[in-house]
């Protein structure tokens, strides 16, 4: 099972230059605190970031995954964030990483 054997995690360099450490930090509580030993997860979720009040939602969703789940945080949306990421496990190495990056991973 995926995300179930950490060994390091890591934002790709166009995550990095467009989402907050906030952001980047909220998606790993998300998955540690409702994802992991709740679901079983694939090698790669998928998380959309949404505007809802001025505040973020974010959608997640898989693939084998027929319900999304929205979790509402307290932090700043800013419009300029990437509409969605993926997060990807290979071999306990985590990444996340915006969809035009998803190929070089």
């Amino acid at each position: 099972m995926a995300f179930t054997n950490t060994k390091g995690r890591y934002a790709s360099f166009g995550v990095a230059a467009s989402l907050s450490g906030d952001v980047i930090d909220s998606i790993w509580y998300i998955i540690d605190n409702f994802l992991k030993g709740v679901f079983d997860l694939d090698k790669r979720l998928h998380f959309e970031l949404l505007n809802r009040g001025g505040l973020v939602t974010f959608r997640f969703s898989q693939r084998r995954f027929k319900t999304r789940i929205e979790f509402d945080f307290n932090l700043d949306f800013d419009p300029f964030f990437p509409s969605k990421v993926y997060v990807l496990d290979h071999d306990g190495k985590e990444t996340i990483v915006l969809p035009e990056e998803y190929e070089l991973f």
